[in-house]
């Protein structure tokens, strides 16, 4: 299954190459860097992960340093939905620049979660204002190989409460012409702060006319997703059932009395299955926030460390995330013998089926790619990543 990439929200692009323009490269991989000394984030080009002499090529990203980490790729080309003026542009790699060759204007600003409905239509979802305590979605299907909006509409969802109405659209998946979403509810605790009802909530909508077919209600734990255009909770197996994580944690939902854990929706079927769990807070005493599938029943999830950090304030900057391996069938966890990251939300693990490939900024400095053995369990150090990096937000496959 191919890697997404949301490409970032920027109010304008200026795209330069530290290398010569000469040099040429046919990447497999791409990296969105985030640099040290407020220098520019960077996308570093990569053919391969492992510990050889990659060809790379690097592209400084002259832009606010904060919403870099979101960006769509698919075939070959990049997307992005600019925050400032709702402008969805379309961009490709052309010798050592990334180069705008279309776009289309759009309503809304902020896309939460997204999925392909087929290898040219984007479906992408975002909230929109409350009308009459009704929370709402709005849907846009875009046509990416012509740039034009194949599809849109206003989703009305049902259960905002008075208590909890800030509506958050955590997964999309579309199958059989059914568009199934997976939401829940938070309301603010102050100036920064929010926490999440203790319901999940699965619409299951009929995509020709949007008619609502049936909500279910999950109470075992609460906010489905994170925002995927960030970060990977979902993931279909080969057999096409549907593997997602709630992540209640204080860096999302912020409900941590309930556990993050592990659901499933089988192929074809409409309704969660409700009797599989896999409890990730209870086997391991920690949330978790991301998940990746390595083939074979496995997933790769990314947890933090409660003992080594304070609060909130210092979540993102303390070494203390793990990554664990998950058997799907037993529900067993294990620890995979690595360095400690840092960093709140990461899209940064991809699996070959042989090797799970991991982007880890440690507290020695060092920002590697780390080989995992799914076979052997052996650990080995990959491709080296440039010094000035201070956070590896993105590791992504191209092809």
């Amino acid at each position: 299954m191919k890697r997404l990439l949301l490409l970032c929200f920027f109010p304008t692009l200026i795209f330069s190459c530290q290398q010569s323009p000469k040099k040429k490269i046919d990447p497999n991989f791409v990296f969105c860097l985030f640099n040290k000394d407020e220098s520019p984030t960077s996308l570093l080009f990569a053919e391969s992960l492992d510990d050889t002499k990659s060809t790379t090529l690097e592209i400084p990203l002259s832009t606010s340093r904060i919403q870099e980490r979101e960006y769509i790729y698919k075939n070959g080309f990049f997307y992005r939905l600019s925050s400032q003026t709702s402008l969805f542009k379309k961009y490709q790699l052309q010798g050592s620049s990334l180069v705008p060759i279309d776009s289309i204007q759009l309503k809304n600003r902020d896309f939460e979660t997204i999925t392909w409905k087929d290898k040219t239509n984007l479906i992408a979802i975002c909230r929109e204002d409350l009308v009459d305590n009704k929370s709402q979605a709005r849907l846009y299907q875009i046509d990416v190989a012509t740039m034009k909006v194949a599809k849109e509409a206003t989703i009305v969802l049902p259960f905002a409460t008075k208590e909890y109405k800030a509506l958050h659209l955590g997964l999309v998946d579309i199958q059989n012409n059914d568009l199934w979403l997976a939401y829940s509810f938070f309301k603010s605790t102050g100036k920064y702060g929010h926490t999440t009802s203790d319901t999940t909530y699965y619409a299951t909508i009929k995509y020709d006319d949007f008619k609502l077919l049936n909500v279910q209600k999950e109470t075992r734990s609460t906010y489905p997703g994170g925002f995927n255009i960030i970060q990977s909770y979902s993931f279909k197996d080969e057999q096409g059932d549907y593997y997602f994580m709630t992540n209640p944690g204080i860096a999302l939902g912020n409900n941590p009395k309930l556990p993050t854990a592990i659901f499933r929706k089988k192929k074809g079927h409409q309704l969660v299955d409700q009797d599989f769990i896999i409890n990730i807070s209870k086997s391991i005493g920690n949330h978790a926030y991301g998940m990746w599938y390595v083939g074979q029943n496995k997933a790769i999830i990314r947890n933090e460390r409660k003992d080594l950090y304070t609060d909130f304030s210092n979540f993102h900057a303390v070494y203390q995330f793990e990554y664990r391996l998950v058997d799907l069938k037993s529900g067993t966890i294990e620890k995979i013998p690595l360095p400690l990251d840092k960093g709140t939300q990461k899209d940064n693990v991809w699996s070959d089926k042989q090797y799970a490939y991991i982007a880890i900024d440690d507290a020695n400095d060092e920002h590697l790619v780390w080989k995992y053995n799914l076979h052997t369990k052996e650990i080995s150090k990959g491709i080296k990543l440039p010094s000035l990096t201070n956070f590896t937000v993105r590791m992504d496959y191209l092809k």
